[in-house]
């Protein structure tokens, strides 16, 4: 067993064995020489051999000491090496992400993290590449979260959050200032808000489609309406009554539960696009806690938000093939 004796013992070997001489193996771990050459016959007879040859004025490695000293320099330089990273992990952990997942997911879920990472805090950088849309580039970050159709490539890890339902949400009011919405009839009349970039490559109206597709595909040819470069402005107007959005219904769950938006139609239709999670060095240990995080808290979300959907009667019907 490596216990604490040991340990003293064997950084006494492994200074004297680099340096070929107890009195600068003592210098250099500010010991008396005695006291190295102590420690070192002490560890010479737990293991019962010799680990030096001692001449009049120079010291050789037998060849056990030699590989021990090859052993023991290897295991001293990666403790050395991790609490190096670990004395860096104050630094924050710089995450990207588009400004509608950052303001209506993650957010509110970053306190709960500070609260067992503070030593790791959270640096978010909201990117608007693309008006909007991020990029698979993940260069000036330690992790970003991707609303995209294919796995990101090139940048990282990638690994799977979770996916998103499409659903068409309006305010109370609009609806009540439209009767036929309370029938669930959608048709021309109704002002339709759009996030005009979902996601890379995405058409303008692509969540409009996806949803109108399958439910409704005799109606395509009529989607329009104002355009939004963010997800979350064509929210802010569904919830100051100007139109109906096509709503991701992970990012609005808490204004679907407080009744703020409301289902136009209780149908929700699969997205074409899911959040992932890369991260560049996902072996640095800030990186891999928040990436680990982020998993966890992905994994509870999906539970609660079926069992709200199911609350809220909300069908959920797959994207047709």
């Amino acid at each position: 067993m490596v216990d604490a004796s040991l340990l003293g013992a064997l950084r006494s070997f492994t200074m004297a064995a680099r340096l070929l001489s107890f009195t600068r193996a003592a210098e250099a771990l500010s010991l008396t020489q005695s006291a190295i050459s102590q420690q070192v016959r002490l560890l010479e007879r737990r293991l019962g051999y010799p680990l030096f040859v001692r001449g009049h004025r120079s010291l050789t490695l037998t060849a056990e000491g030699a590989m021990l000293l090859e052993g023991a320099q290897r295991a001293f330089e990666e403790i050395e090496s991790t609490l190096a990273r670990i004395s860096d992990s104050g630094e924050p952990v710089k995450v990207g992400c588009c400004p509608s997942f950052a303001m209506h997911w993650l957010v509110s879920r970053l306190s709960q993290y500070h609260h067992h990472y503070e030593r790791n805090p959270v640096q978010l950088m909201a990117e608007f590449a693309a008006l909007g849309v991020a990029t698979n580039d993940a260069t000036q970050v330690d992790a970003a979260v991707r609303y995209c159709e294919d796995e990101p490539t090139g940048a990282g890890r990638s690994t799977a959050l979770f996916d998103e339902w499409l659903i068409p949400v309006a305010s109370p009011a609009y609806i009540e200032r439209h009767p036929k919405l309370a029938e669930g009839k959608l048709d021309a009349s109704c002002v339709l808000l759009h996030d005009a970039f979902a996601w890379p490559q995405a058409e303008t109206f692509a969540e409009w489609r996806v949803w109108i597709r399958a439910i409704r595909p005799a109606w395509v040819r009529h989607v329009d309406g104002p355009r939004f470069n963010i997800a979350s402005m064509a929210y802010g107007a569904a919830l100051n009554h100007q139109g109906i959005a096509i709503g991701r219904a992970s990012m609005l769950m808490e204004e679907l539960a407080d009744g703020r938006l409301v289902p136009v139609l209780p149908v929700a239709v699969r997205s074409p696009a899911a959040y992932w999670v890369v991260a560049k060095r996902p072996e640095a240990p800030a990186t891999g806690a928040f990436e680990a995080w982020l998993i966890g808290q992905s994994e509870q979300f999906v539970r609660r938000r079926a069992t709200e959907l199911t609350r809220m009667r909300i069908d959920l019907v797959d994207t047709p093939d």
